[in-house]
Formats: structure tokens, sequence, C-alpha cells
């Protein structure tokens, strides 16, 4: 059994994706997510967009996310569960490495498993790039490849997301934790799902399934 789970919003009480977007972003990233959110986009095409109109350097973005650090009650239980139960855990997320990487090692887990958009920074903003497993540059469907991969690979898939982001790859899950807005898109799908709250929740409810 393998568990793929979303960063913002899911492993984060808050999306500090969206956060430095609204600090720093120089211009309409807002009309940007709105075509995404309206289907004229991918994820990885509006980040790659949204992130290129940030100018500010890392070390200045580090220190901005460092202080907005919130992540769910319950998530180092729920990885040392992982590790005890011999349950492997990887992060599969569009949200990028220079953020993520520091949250994981401000919580001791730097170790993780991680898979998300790769950035290098410049003069004229942001440069983000996703890599399918095969290291093929993509564009779009990097939650969904990850999860294909991994089920080829004969691992059972359970996937913990929040968003519209993560409904293509939580579809083809062999069990999914919701919360947030994921919920009512597989909701309207009529897609089987479990609700969650935080990983105390989602913790007590994966020792009852298993």
């Amino acid at each position: 059994m393998i568990i793929q789970c979303d960063f913002d919003g899911t492993i984060t009480s808050n999306n500090l994706s969206v956060l430095l977007r609204e600090h720093f972003a120089r211009g309409n990233w807002r009309k940007i997510d709105d075509d995404y959110l309206h289907g004229k986009l991918t994820v990885e095409q509006s980040n790659k967009m949204q992130f290129a109109l940030i100018k500010e350097p890392r070390e200045k973005l580090q220190e901005f996310a460092r202080k907005h650090i919130d992540v769910k009650p319950g998530f180092v239980e729920l990885i040392r569960y992982c590790q005890e139960s011999s349950t492997s855990f990887v992060i599969v997320s569009s949200g990028l490495d220079f953020y993520i990487e520091m949250v994981l090692k401000e919580i001791g887990l730097s170790d993780l498993e991680v898979y998300c958009g790769q950035t290098s920074f410049g003069k004229d903003g942001i440069t983000v790039t996703y890599t399918d497993p095969e290291g093929n540059i993509i564009n779009s469907g990097f939650k969904r490849k990850y999860l294909t991969y991994l089920r080829k690979q004969g691992w059972s898939v359970i996937y913990i997301g929040d968003g519209l982001s993560d409904l293509e790859a939580a579809s083809l899950a062999d069990y999914i934790f919701a919360t947030e807005h994921l919920v009512k898109l597989l909701g309207h799908r009529a897609i089987p799902y479990i609700r969650f709250s935080d990983f105390h929740d989602l913790l007590h409810q994966l020792c009852l399934l298993f």
C-alpha cells in the first residue's frame, strides 16, 4: 500500500502557493488562476505563468513562507504510522520545491519522498518545470501520471487531497481521503471518498479501514 498526498491545503491548513502569489506577484495572477479554474489552462500551465510574475529572490520567499507554516494536526503522527506499518508515503504536489522542501525541513521530515514543481530564479521571474516519472517535461496531468506510475509498479494507492488539481488523480486511486473543495467535486461525480478534517481524524479512519 502507498499513500499519494497533496501538499497545499492538504498537509497544510493554508495554501502557501496562493499566499506567495497574493503578496509577491507583479501582474494579474488572478486572471490566470480564473482561467485554470474554468478549464482554460492546466494547473501546470497556470503555475508557470503565475510564478513568472514573482521577481523576488528565493530567500525572501522562503522566509515569508516560513512565517506562515501551518501544518494540519496529526501529520507527523501519520508519517510515524506509515513507517511503523510499512506503508509507503509520497508527496506529489503541483506546488513548488523551494517552499515545500523548506516546510518539511522545518517540521523534521526532510527525508520524505517528494515530487513537485522544480524552480529556478532569475530576473524574469520564477521558472517552473514539471516532469513525469520518466523525466519528461510535461504541462498537464502531473499528479495523474505519478499515480498511474505507482499503479503500474503494483501498488494499491490511497490518495489524499483537497482541490481541483487532485480530482483527476484521485479518481484513479483505490481509496480517497478528501477535504475542502475536493469533497464537493467528488460528490458531484458520485465518486466514493472518505472525508477528513485533520490527520488525527484521517489516521483514525485509516486504522478502521485497514
